[in-house]
């Protein structure tokens, strides 16, 4: 059983002094606001905020968050009833950031979970699309599109042995974090000579309640994961550090970060300066009072606090101080 501690434990009371209940959530003030500025503007914050909500909050759900290095493009998935659609948004000359389009490569198959390598020049992503040798492929596998020019190449098929592959992590070294559906289980993929050489990531990091969405540091110092050991909801994020050579044991990122509700999608900024994932907490919690009328909850649906995904940020600073503790007991 993975230890799960409470966020005042894990968290400093320094860091945390700004949180008190919540996540900033937009206000009518914002509606026709614009969204300026390398990597959206966000500033410093110990509180969880929901990401340009003038472009990327919906009644949809939004998740998959990634900028690349520069900060002045931004993809995410967004989920229709039938499928998963990787949506980009880029920061025009103008110095704003322009209206969300579904991505060249995306739309046709069920695709989610875009995240730029460490360089910027490739995406990779999770794709239902028909494998070049099997055309009736059902499974999910990892692809990555490169840049060509102002565009991007046509999706390249990353063979990592498996069923059901599906958001890639990928490190300086070139080796892919990722998960296996159908096994519920989180990998390492080291290239080689003859492709990649896939291995389990220890039992420590897996349990049998199944884990998922590792996002791991370039430099391949932490990773951060869904789980749902001892959660605080439906799903909450979890955080191990590579110290000595092994995996710490998983700790809750516990709240703010985690809630009642479900928490997944963790990634971190190249420059290491924000955290971006994705929750379904409300605001407000919907109203169902006997005899009352269903246009309020219809009304609340078509919202963006409607209790589907929302992408949210807040400063990643909290990171090296739980490393640092970790050094400190050793």
């Amino acid at each position: 059983m993975k230890s799960v501690l409470p966020g005042s434990v894990l968290l400093s009371l320094t860091y945390f002094s700004l949180f008190i209940l919540g996540c900033q959530q937009p206000s009518s003030s914002s509606e026709g606001a614009v969204v300026a500025g390398e990597f959206m503007s966000m500033s410093p914050t110990a509180q969880p905020r929901l990401l340009a909500p003038e472009l990327l909050a919906s009644s949809l759900t939004e998740y998959n968050g990634t900028f690349n290095p520069e900060g002045d493009e931004f993809f995410f998935t967004t989920n229709t009833p039938s499928k998963g659609i990787i949506c980009y948004t880029t920061l025009g000359a103008d110095d704003q950031w322009t209206e969300p389009k579904v991505a060249e490569f995306s739309g046709t198959f069920s695709e989610y979970d875009p995240l730029f390598s460490p360089d910027g020049k490739r995406l990779y992503f999770s794709s239902e699309r028909p494998l070049p040798e099997n055309e009736k492929n059902t499974y999910t596998n990892i692809w990555y599109v490169e840049r060509t020019g102002e565009s991007w190449s046509e999706p390249v098929y990353v063979d990592l042995k498996g069923f059901g592959n599906y958001y890639s992590s990928i490190t300086n070294s070139g080796n892919i974090y990722f998960n296996v559906w159908n096994n519920g289980d989180m990998f390492k993929a080291v290239p080689g000579e003859d492709g990649y050489e896939v291995e389990r990531l220890p039992d420590v990091l897996n349990s049998d309640n199944g884990e998922g969405d590792p996002f791991v540091s370039p430099d391949e110092d932490y990773i951060i994961f869904r789980g749902y050991n001892n959660s605080l909801g439906n799903g909450d994020l979890f955080i191990s550090f590579f110290i000595d050579g092994q995996w710490t044991v998983p700790e809750n990122l516990g709240e703010p970060i985690n809630s009642q509700y479900h928490e997944m999608c963790p990634y971190v900024t190249t420059d290491k300066q924000y955290f971006i994932f994705a929750s379904s907490r409300l605001k407000e919690k919907y109203s169902s009072n006997g005899g009352g009328s269903v246009e309020g909850l219809r009304s609340k649906h078509q919202t963006f606090d409607n209790g589907d995904q929302n992408i949210y940020y807040m400063s990643a600073g909290f990171i090296e101080q739980m490393k640092e503790k970790h050094l400190k007991e050793k």
